[in-house]
């Protein structure tokens, strides 16, 4: 798994094109070559930051077989998934 890998080129015009969701960020839904499909999915320029759901992002960059904005907002800056955990483990 890994922490943060660029948008694969092919996908990059649509992004391009969309408006941010944020300053400096879009929320995308990511869909796999399996069929798999991520909804809430942070980007920043260019680059996959954060999915929703997880400590690391669980899929690969060569896994990707488009990105498509959708502004489904969530507040990934202060209260992400995994900060909320990292918190409950250490209280």
């Amino acid at each position: 798994m890994n922490c943060l890998f660029p948008v694969p080129q092919p996908c990059l015009a649509h992004l391009k094109q969309a408006g941010e969701t944020g300053v400096g960020y879009q929320i995308v839904s990511v869909e796999l070559k399996d069929g798999k499909c991520f909804d809430q999915v942070v980007v920043s320029e260019g680059c996959i930051i954060e999915v929703r759901g997880y400590d690391e992002i669980p899929f690969g960059a060569d896994d990707v077989m488009s990105v498509c904005v959708n502004h489904k907002r969530w507040n990934f800056r202060d209260d992400s998934d995994s900060r909320r955990k990292a918190r409950a483990a250490c209280a």
